[in-house]
């Protein structure tokens, strides 16, 4: 009696699942879910995409109009491809937690005050384009277009990845695909280097007046030419990423050893000197951080020889700093002209005029000024400083809120890298931390192509700390 019972009962649940499994048949239920599941990976795909195609966003064919229409370049359809899966996903999304909502509230308000500052400047995208004819659309469409949506496509690794990929699995494939894709632009650019070899000879000045031409020595004109960018820009990219090389070849051996052999071969042909050091100093606080001292000390004799068999034009450039044109030693010198001749007229005329202190001048405020042809200016886009560009852009009040909010941020970054010691987190922050030291003679604060990998670093950060306080 009681097999017969339990055959029964077996029986009447497999017929419950028969008719329930017809039934989800019937109503398309499991349709739905593969297409669900297929619509979760065609998403991570893009964005994977997105991410690997960052350094090269400017490149031929990546970065023409299509057919002639302004704005149609295959990077911006793509960004638009993971814009429309980000707000029109058909895959559930986990509900927010404490974490994730005040990372969201620090980003809205990061944002409306890029949108504020921006909406202040559309007045001023006429005078954009009569100073910097090359850099801004005459028309106010083209310039909401190419200065707007185009910088905020920079924003979309960090929702995508704070709201879509919180897995270490999934973080450990992003950092993949960056790797890799600086992997592809170290050989390119070497390749570029050794089939145009006279921009090793072509000097390195790296003054003010050069970094606003972007066109004074060849290698400004080779990465201008093939990557759409000036060199500043390719050495912010490796500052960025060159720690989460060496995290690889940390915890993968010798598997990535070779691409992050290339990618320092790279930085000291790049001819960037701030690169050079920001580099060098990130990996020593990388390697002493995870107390690796024998490849610490390794690649410090390698660097020690590398020098002194072949300085290069970046070395002796980093090695004449302050020392060029004067014997005089000054911050001016060693600032190669950045202090008298942006940041003290901008800071005197901004602080002698109480709207410009208190909220700046807009978006590209430091095109506005009144010095510009006066000569006691430099004619540059941006003040060369991510903290007196800001201010000039927002004025004072926000200025000092962006300056708590750092410091906070940095407190608890240090506060919750203590508390999960894990390798990605610690090579990410130092990505963080090397941007922040290029922040003073370079870089901005609002979405560029220069900080475009400030976001998905902070976004993955972010996400290994919920995962540890999920555990």
């Amino acid at each position: 009696m009681v097999y017969l019972q339990v055959a029964s009962d077996d029986q009447g649940r497999v017929a419950h699942g028969v008719k329930e499994f017809c039934l989800n048949y019937d109503g398309q239920v499991l349709y739905h879910r593969a297409f669900a599941h297929l619509v979760a990976r065609q998403e991570k795909l893009f964005f994977l995409l997105f991410i690997f195609i960052l350094p090269f966003q400017r490149v031929t064919f990546v970065g023409d109009n299509l057919l002639g229409i302004q704005g149609l370049k295959p990077f911006n359809l793509l960004s638009a491809v993971v814009v429309a899966y980000l707000l029109f996903k058909s895959t559930p999304v986990r509900p927010m937690d404490k974490i994730e909502m005040k990372s969201m509230r620090i980003f809205l308000l990061y944002f409306a005050t890029f949108t504020i500052a921006f909406i202040r400047s559309i007045p001023n995208a006429p005078l954009f384009h009569s100073r910097f004819p090359e850099v801004f659309p005459e028309s106010y469409p083209d310039f909401i277009l190419s200065m707007y949506v185009v910088s905020a496509f920079y924003v979309l690794p960090f929702l995508f990845i704070l709201r879509r990929l919180c897995s270490f699995h999934e973080l450990e494939k992003i950092t993949t695909v960056i790797c890799f894709s600086m992997l592809l632009l170290s050989v390119t650019f070497i390749i570029l280097v050794l089939m145009n070899p006279s921009v090793l000879v072509s000097g390195n000045r790296d003054d003010v007046s050069e970094l606003v031409s972007g066109s004074r020595n060849e290698m400004a004109v080779l990465c201008e030419t093939y990557y759409g960018i000036h060199y500043n820009t390719i050495g912010t990219i490796y500052i960025c990423t060159v720690p989460l090389l060496l995290y690889r070849v940390i915890t993968r051996k010798g598997l990535w050893i070779v691409p992050l052999a290339l990618s320092l071969v790279a930085v000291l042909l790049l001819q960037s000197r701030s690169a050079l050091v920001t580099v060098a100093l990130s990996c020593c606080l990388l390697l002493v951080q995870r107390r690796n001292y024998v490849i610490l000390f390794f690649g410090a004799a390698v660097l020690g020889i590398t020098a002194f068999l072949w300085a290069g034009p970046t070395i002796d450039a980093l090695l004449s700093v302050g020392f060029q044109n004067s014997s005089d030693f000054s911050a001016d010198a060693v600032l190669t002209g950045r202090v008298d001749g942006i940041w003290i007229p901008l800071l005197d005329e901004w602080t002698s005029d109480i709207g410009l202190f208190l909220f700046g001048a807009g978006r590209n405020g430091m095109i506005t000024s009144e010095l510009w042809y006066t000569g006691a200016l430099f004619h540059a886009g941006h003040a060369h400083n991510a903290l007196i560009d800001f201010f000039v852009d927002c004025g004072a009040i926000f200025t000092s809120v962006l300056i708590v909010l750092l410091f906070v941020g940095l407190a608890t970054a240090l506060r919750v890298g203590r508390k999960l010691d894990n390798d990605l987190y610690w090579a990410l922050f130092i990505c963080l931390f090397g941007f922040g030291i290029g922040m003073l003679t370079e870089r901005e604060i609002f979405p560029t192509i220069d900080n475009m990998y400030v976001f998905p670093i902070v976004a993955m950060m972010i996400n290994l700390a919920r995962l540890r306080y999920r555990v």
